[in-house]
């Protein structure tokens, strides 16, 4: 079975996240929880001890990441619950030195009764930090609240604590009253990858990795506008100071490459990726849905042309420097999501990840097995143009061929829910899908 992710039913108001065909629990958690609780703490729910602390500062956006293995044990200490997922944690710098990073967080926990049954699961977003501070030379602590993805809906503000300890393990808090101590009152515990590791270890009291950028912002981007093929001009962005970057190619709406896809470019590059938003429309920009259709019908009857542009950019930005060429991800909405699965069926070389906001869709198993990276799916449950029914066909169909997926729809909303600018813009399903693309894009790239 395929390491397939599928929330099919989201309505932030109201419904619970209904998940379905969920990871394989790790056995090897109660080896990591046993082992992890003698080191740092006791099964009864005491606290880690505190020890003297200095504030965090973060040079430069900072990504760190992991996975869940832990057990859960009753009152009487008897293992109850096997908790296994996995964990995004983004820091970005303050305004000065003075003030404390912001960070993200976003946990998606798989919890099944040790003898196999209640399986279901949880997502952690929203987090909102009040705290962060090294506890001695190995431990950093970020403390704030965060929103819980229950059986019968999201509860806002409950409590949570992060604690990485020695730079390769992870203690999170949380709650535990405002959600029953529904995940006990120790810790859930897990581990960082090497790469975060790495990023760890390069911390230290006051300071991080790099130098704080010396305009007060949160990184320095480098903006070029390229030719990246025959009349195309793209828009590339990154950071100034990055080193291994992973790149996405992000394909416009069809309205064209204009200032608000140029701007989520930017949003992207903060994040810590390079960027190269290409043009379809040699330079047009449409502000009329009239122009705006003629538009993208040309690209869709000229498709080859379209995979040309896309595979070049590709190339363009695989010869960036600073850029790892092996961690390449293609991006788009509307238009753009569809011009996103196509260059993943017509790829020159091998994509890290494709994402898709409610674009066109492939449903043919047959055609799809050309993709065996990652793919996530965002759409709306009223879109008219991309109806529910060849949403789930697709999924199906990556499902078949043993494709990893993400696939979202959002209850009540419609096509392009995304764009500000449009009658259907979703404020909040908005800012949940981007937090769950950039959950997915630190993850697989």
């Amino acid at each position: 079975m395929p390491a397939t992710a599928r929330f099919l039913t989201i309505n932030l108001q109201q419904n619970p996240m209904k998940f379905g065909k969920m990871n394989a629990v790790l056995l090897a958690a109660a080896l990591v929880s046993a082992v992890l609780v003698s080191t740092t703490g006791s099964s009864s729910g005491t606290p880690l001890p505190q020890v003297s602390t200095s504030t965090v500062h973060i040079a430069g956006p900072t990504i760190l990441k992991g996975s869940i293995a832990n057990v859960q044990f009753d009152g009487e200490g008897k293992p109850e619950w096997i908790e296994s997922g996995f964990w995004v944690l983004r820091l970005r710098p303050g305004a000065s030195d003075s003030n404390m990073p912001s960070a993200n967080l976003v946990s998606r926990i798989s919890m099944v009764g040790v003898d196999g049954t209640a399986a279901h699961g949880h997502v952690i977003t929203n987090f909102t930090l009040a705290s962060a501070s090294i506890e001695g030379n190995t431990t950093h602590m970020f403390e704030g609240t965060a929103t819980v993805t229950m059986r019968d809906g999201p509860v806002f503000g409950v409590p949570l604590t992060i604690k990485i300890l020695n730079n390769a393990a992870i203690a999170i808090w949380i709650g535990p009253d405002k959600i029953d101590s529904h995940f006990g009152t120790n810790p859930i515990y897990g581990t960082l990858i090497e790469s975060s590791r790495v990023a760890m270890a390069g911390m230290r009291e006051g300071m991080a990795m790099n130098e704080r950028p010396t305009n007060g912002t949160s990184t320095v981007l480098e903006r070029r506008t390229v030719n990246y093929y025959s009349n195309a001009t793209g828009y590339l962005v990154l950071p100034e100071h990055g080193a291994n970057l992973p790149a996405v190619i992000m394909i416009h709406e069809w309205w064209g490459l204009n200032q608000h896809i140029k701007d989520a470019a930017d949003r992207l590059a903060n994040e810590g990726y390079a960027v190269l938003a290409v043009d379809l429309y040699d330079g047009e920009v449409a502000t009329e849905s009239s122009l705006a259709g003629q538009l993208a019908g040309s690209v869709r009857n000229n498709p080859d042309e379209a995979i040309g542009n896309l595979n070049a950019a590709v190339e363009h930005v695989s010869s960036v420097q600073n850029v790892n060429s092996s961690r390449i991800a293609s991006l788009g909405w509307c238009f753009g999501g569809g011009q996103s699965l196509q260059l993943a069926l017509n790829t020159e070389k091998p994509l890290a990840a494709t994402v898709i906001y409610y674009g066109n869709l492939v449903t043919n198993q047959t055609e799809l097995v050309e993709i065996t990276w990652p793919v996530l799916g965002v759409f709306g449950s009223v879109d008219q143009s991309i109806p529910v029914d060849t949403v789930n066909q697709f999924d199906a169909a990556l499902d078949a061929n043993g494709v990893t997926n993400e696939i979202y729809i959002y209850e009540g909303v419609g096509h392009a829910f995304a764009n500000p600018s449009g009658d259907n813009y979703a404020p909040e399903e908005t800012a949940d899908a981007w937090e769950k693309t950039l959950a997915f894009l630190s993850k697989y790239v």
